[in-house]
């Protein structure tokens, strides 16, 4: 933990670094990233595991957010704890053949584990990546050994669970008891026509309780502290997947806060000026990031380094007690087939075919393929 000087500093210079991403292209939405700073802030530097230097080590802990049009935010927190992503990157948001585009592409920046535009979408893929990890960790771990132990952390919007995918995959996770699914929502009853009243009265809370989550509410983002019991409560919550309602002030420092005019827009050189000035940056100074600031970021990413180093010392010594187990695992995650794997499909006539309804038939070929 840092006083609340430093930290504050660190949280606004996220602010200021996702807003000035999108003052460059003259198109994005630095609204969300202002509010949600103290969230991505914690996560990124107390919370998660991650490795910069390796963003595909299996362990790692997973961030989606799934409001992806805040992906000025990701694309900060990516920079500052020493991913594959210069300032320069930064700079070229939103521009043809860049590594940030106005919408997270996981297929092209490394660190971002799901494609998020269509809303609803990331916390539904979040969901099969919490299903994948609980799977995964009833067939490999062992009293001695816990190869697969990680968290999926999320954050959305009130759009994305406006969706009815949403809807679905909450339900199934609540049903399956995922308790290492963790969802942020960003609660700033803003839409971009207005007020969420326009369109969204719903008791969202209520509905989640209802799926089987545990639920709890942050009534102001900016005190990190409550933000960091209610992160720490959801963890220690093991049987559920937790949904924690934040209450965030979109363009949260902008003359314009809290208002749909900060949603989808940069916010102009007079405010963007305001908003650093009123954090005490020099408005004459774009993409500036602290010394102190960056330095603490990079030392949070390089921490992942010794924690995939440690998590690559006990799947050695997994190897040698569970060689068997340790081969099928890696196969899992190379994508490989097993070798003979159509020797298990049945062949059918076309008259044995018929006579039975497809719908079986295929419940017979994916149980034969469930190796």
């Amino acid at each position: 933990k840092i006083d609340k000087e430093f930290c504050d500093k660190c949280i606004n210079t996220i602010r200021l670094l996702s807003a000035d991403m999108v003052e460059k292209a003259k198109s994005g939405h630095p609204g969300a990233p202002m509010g949600c700073a103290p969230i991505a802030h914690l996560l990124f530097s107390e919370f998660m595991k991650f490795s910069p230097e390796n963003p595909d080590w299996y362990d790692r802990d997973r961030f989606v957010l799934s409001n992806g049009h805040a992906s000025a935010l990701l694309y900060s927190m990516l920079h500052l704890t020493g991913y594959d992503l210069s300032l320069d990157d930064l700079k070229d948001f939103r521009q043809l053949g860049s590594k940030t585009p106005g919408h997270p592409e996981n297929l092209l920046t490394k660190g971002v584990e799901v494609s998020t535009g269509p809303l609803g979408q990331g916390i539904t893929n979040a969901v099969g990546m919490a299903i994948a990890e609980k799977h995964l960790s009833a067939v490999f771990n062992k009293e001695d050994f816990s190869i697969i132990d990680h968290y999926t952390y999320v954050l959305c919007g009130d759009g994305c669970l406006q969706e009815g995918i949403s809807s679905e995959a909450s339900s199934l996770a609540g049903h399956l008891g995922l308790g290492k699914l963790i969802v942020c929502y960003d609660d700033n009853r803003i839409t971009i026509d207005g007020d969420t009243s326009l369109s969204f009265t719903e008791d969202v809370l209520m509905r989640y309780s209802a799926y089987g989550w545990h639920v709890q509410t942050v009534e102001d983002v900016n005190d990190v502290d409550v933000l960091r019991q209610a992160i720490e409560s959801a963890k220690l919550e093991t049987s559920r997947p937790s949904l924690i309602k934040i209450r965030t002030i979109i363009g949260y420092g902008c003359p314009r806060e809290g208002s749909e005019g900060v949603h989808g827009a940069p916010l102009g050189s007079s405010d963007l000026n305001a908003s650093k000035l009123k954090f005490g940056f020099d408005p004459s100074i774009s993409f500036h990031i602290p010394e102190d600031v960056k330095n603490f970021y990079l030392h949070r990413g390089s921490r992942g380094r010794q924690s995939e180093q440690n998590w690559n010392d006990l799947f050695t010594s997994y190897k040698l007690k569970y060689e068997e187990q340790s081969t099928l695992f890696q196969r899992r995650l190379s994508g490989k087939l097993p070798d003979n794997w159509k020797n298990g499909l049945q062949v059918y006539t076309s008259k044995e075919s018929k006579s039975v309804a497809t719908r079986n038939r295929s419940e017979e070929v994916l149980n034969s393929l469930a190796f």
